[in-house]
């Protein structure tokens, strides 16, 4: 019997739960783009307006238009209320689906411009949003009786324990630049600097009796932790003119500048009265590694069109370009002792092309009051890796929002939803699997995936106090579609 397949022998124990427990990242979208929107008409609009965004968040879809802004404003993208449902179908073997939820409060969008004499006709802004945000712990324990369990002879109960714990949190801090090249031209860009956190601990424990005396005490445990620094950059151009405006991004890859990780890999299997031909025990730990991230070219087009002073149509499409393979943190490989067995304790990170789509409508309700409803795509990006794959969400998404866009005073609120879907036939939990020498219950599951986000946000506009005829200037009350 080869160590692969004592590991699955032994494995199989816990193979159905690992496998459940496995699904989970998903609730990150980890392959996905467009998930999230970054502003508050953004959410509502499914972030369809790269041509003109008309306000603050200008600074992430399209520098250039921050350009032919009317006015100075803050924008507090206030509370993103998250709600995520995922199903596993026959998760835990033929007939036993695997569901699973969780409520996640973010913060998605700070800010605002910054106003200097120096500045002449051009416009800077910043902006800190929370491009991934998501922590969670999970545990499942059960016991199981029957007779010869997992394939091991004389075995009558086993017990299980597995606890999976994830953190991931990735926030762009961007200053942006913008020129006004004519009345209607407007160019501009947003360095950002990316800072992302990642810690992934997975732990199980089997444990298994025989009426004759029988023992099996079976532990696994894999870890990762990294964080890494790197920079990006947005261009935008954005043409305004009349009902029509048409906006164009690039977004560049990513430069990495720090990136350090760590990496852990145990084994062990203790036996009594049991034929299980266990492997070599393993306590490998790798601390101080290198660690490597990185983001791949995009680019946006997007075109609006308003039709007179009451609706607006807004479109967009931009395509991503592929990240090809890359090592997480430089693990050197693990040689349990007095073995020849090599194990790879890697994780492997690799994104495919693809092409995103938003379609949104704006109306108005008088001067004061906004409604809009718009459908974005959201398909997975995931690829193929040798090593074990640090993704995990695999389908494709499709988003629908509505929501009001009003005005108190001077302050514009907004209030709004989000309602996404999707499912798909994957082999990826079996995949995953077999990369640690496990088997799963079944070779292909369905999963069903279904979120609700609740938006509360506010923004703020700032009228330029300077007067322009000798007297104090006298403030407007800001319509809902003004800057």
């Amino acid at each position: 019997m080869t160590p692969i397949q004592s590991k699955a022998r032994v494995g199989a124990v816990t193979g159905a739960v690992l496998g459940l427990l496995l699904s989970v990242p998903a609730l990150a979208q980890d392959a996905h783009y467009t998930t999230r929107q970054f502003g508050n008409r953004a959410w509502l609009l499914g972030g369809a307006f790269v041509g003109n965004p008309n306000d603050i968040s200008a600074v992430y879809y399209n520098p250039g238009a921050l350009a032919l802004l009317g006015a100075p404003e803050l924008e507090l993208t206030g509370s993103v209320y998250e709600y995520t449902r995922l199903k596993v179908k026959d998760g835990q073997g033929q007939g036993k689906d695997l569901s699973d939820s969780n409520v996640d409060v973010l913060p998605s969008l700070i800010a605002g411009s910054l106003r200097f004499g120096f500045l002449g006709k051009s416009r800077m802004a910043y902006s800190l949003l929370t491009r991934q945000g998501f922590s969670y712990s999970l545990q499942s324990r059960g016991t199981r009786p029957g007779t010869d369990l997992a394939g091991v002879q004389g075995l009558d109960s086993l017990s299980t324990d597995v606890r999976l714990d994830q953190t991931v949190s990735e926030f762009w801090t961007g200053l942006s630049w913008a020129y006004p090249v004519t009345e209607h031209l407007g160019l501009g860009l947003t360095p950002f600097v990316a800072t992302r956190h990642h810690e992934l601990r997975f732990q199980t424990q089997a444990q298994g009796s025989g009426a004759a005396g029988q023992q099996l005490l079976a532990t696994l445990g894999r870890d990762l932790e990294f964080d890494h620094v790197r920079v990006l950059l947005k261009l935008g151009a954005s043409y305004q003119h009349g009902p029509w405006a048409v906006g164009l991004t690039v977004t560049t890859p990513s430069l990495s500048l720090w990136g350090r990780g760590s990496v852990g890999f145990e084994r062990a299997v203790l036996s009594q009265g049991v034929d299980t031909n266990a492997p070599a025990p393993v306590f490998d730990f790798q601390e101080d590694l290198p660690a490597h991230f990185r983001n791949s070219w995009s680019a946006a087009l997007g075109v609006s069109r308003s039709f007179g002073e009451s609706t607006a149509v807004y479109a967009s499409l931009e395509g991503y370009a592929r990240v090809s393979s890359i090592t997480l943190v430089d693990a050197g490989p693990i040689v349990p002792r007095g073995t020849t067995e090599v194990l790879n304790g890697d994780y492997a990170f690799a994104l495919k092309p693809l092409l995103n789509g938003a379609l949104g409508v704006e109306q108005a309700l008088g001067d004061r009051v906004r409604v809009y409803l718009s459908g974005h795509t959201d398909f997975s990006a995931l690829d193929q890796t040798h090593a074990t794959n640090a993704l995990v969400g695999g389908w494709d998404l499709y988003h629908l929002a509505s929501g009001i866009h009003f005005v108190l005073g001077r302050s514009r609120f907004t209030l709004g939803g989000d309602l996404a879907w999707g499912s798909k036939q994957t082999a990826r939990f079996a995949e995953t699997l077999q990369q640690l020498g496990l088997s799963a219950p079944m070779r292909t599951q369905d999963v069903h995936f279904f979120q609700a986000t609740l938006l509360v946000g506010a923004s703020f506009s700032f009228k330029d106090s300077k007067a322009t005829s000798g007297k104090g200037a006298v403030e407007e009350v800001p319509k809902a579609d003004s800057p």
